[in-house]
């Protein structure tokens, strides 16, 4: 058995790895349990989310616009 806790880089770095790739079910529980109880990286979760999906949409914005 691992960790019981991630540090918030650990945690940051597997924030950033869920958006590429499933994580196993206790990278998610000791993830989740740290972002729970920590507001920074809880908020990192979320921008680095929102920066996803907005340059998801970079490309179609471009084609719509016939670039």
């Amino acid at each position: 058995m691992g960790k019981l806790m991630y540090s918030c880089e650990q945690a940051a770095q597997l924030s950033s790895r869920a958006m590429e790739q499933p994580l196993g079910p206790w990278e998610r529980m000791l993830l989740s349990a740290h972002l729970m109880m920590c507001r920074r990286c809880t908020s990192f979760t979320r921008q680095i989310a929102f920066l996803r999906r907005v340059s998801r949409k970079i490309p179609e914005a471009l084609d719509e616009d016939g670039n």
